[in-house]
């Protein structure tokens, strides 16, 4: 029996929440950050923090403990996990894997939903508007993720038969490899599928997506697990790992076009430099044609 048929959507104002997310090094944004998310999802009935912390030189520890005296939440650092776990992917899926280890106890037994929140400053215009958009669509999802008012940048997270059906950077690798030149070849594999989607879009299935914010039901993610290293040890997006999983389950995941988040951060800012290279192309062009027209009427004219 899938997911959607098994657990049904709750109101927001009936249901209990718990946000998680990892911390390293980002001690001039946390604050702000979680303020912000935590004012989105305002309108549920309880809302409870779990903050995972491993690897930070700076005072990332002491501002989260600074902001869990005023707040529900509950911080767990995970200390220097590099030097064990040296490639990014196994120590994200390794602190991941924490917080699930964590929400799956009696605490949490009452929790309707699970957000899982990035806290690198990609949540800076979500709002409690953007959140009530995913409870007011028809559509029984299992998990939901956010949009961007700019092109949608979370391409490695992304998987959609048409849009982005393989891993963008082992497509970037194979192109390189094959002599197609850097910047044709990142364009081509990444920055081509950062496509606009207009907020009054219908939501879009996907078979993988996060851009720094997603909503599930509990009992979809306290079923999973997060790996992110392959059996070679190739790296690879540790949420299209936990999202396969919650596929072959039968879970249904979503898209929501007005779950606003951001707008340009800096992951899509690229699309604006090559945006502006083809800009001034079009000029270059326009201004080259114009010139043609006005010699070719003075040849004219001779």
């Amino acid at each position: 029996m899938s997911f959607e048929r098994k657990i049904k959507r709750k109101p927001i104002g009936e249901s209990n929440l718990v946000i998680v997310g990892l911390a390293r090094d980002c001690e001039h944004q946390i604050e702000k950050e979680v303020k912000v998310i935590d004012a989105a999802f305002k309108n549920f009935n309880t809302v409870t923090w779990v903050i995972i912390e491993s690897d930070s030189d700076d005072k990332t520890v002491e501002k989260i403990e600074l902001l869990a005296q005023d707040m529900d939440m509950v911080l767990i650092s995970l200390g220097r996990l590099r030097d064990t776990y040296p490639k990014m992917t196994e120590r994200i899926a390794k602190c991941r894997n924490e917080y699930i280890k964590i929400i799956k106890g009696d605490k949490y037994a009452g929790f309707d939903y699970v957000a899982v929140a990035d806290l690198d400053g990609v949540n800076q215009d979500v709002n409690d508007r953007a959140v009530a958009s995913c409870w007011e669509t028809e559509i029984e999802w299992d998990a939901c993720f956010a949009n961007q008012s700019a092109p949608y940048y979370d391409i490695w997270a992304l998987r959609h038969n048409l849009w982005s059906p393989n891993d963008c950077f082992k497509n970037y690798h194979f192109l390189m490899e094959n002599k197609v030149e850097k910047s044709r070849a990142r364009f081509a594999a990444i920055h081509s599928r950062m496509i606009k989607i207009d907020p009054e879009q219908a939501p879009i299935e996907v078979d993988s997506a996060f851009g720094g914010l997603g909503i599930y039901k509990k009992a979809l993610l306290e079923g999973c697990e997060y790996a992110g290293i392959d059996q070679d040890g190739t790296e690879f997006c540790e949420h299209v790992h936990t999202h396969q999983m919650m596929k072959k389950n039968g879970a249904r995941l979503f898209i929501i076009p007005k779950f606003i988040n951001s707008a340009w951060n800096a992951h899509s800012k690229n699309l604006l430099r090559y945006d502006g290279i083809l800009l001034r192309l079009w000029h270059k062009l326009r201004l080259s044609r114009t010139l043609g027209k006005i010699k070719a009427l003075f040849t004219k004219n001779e």
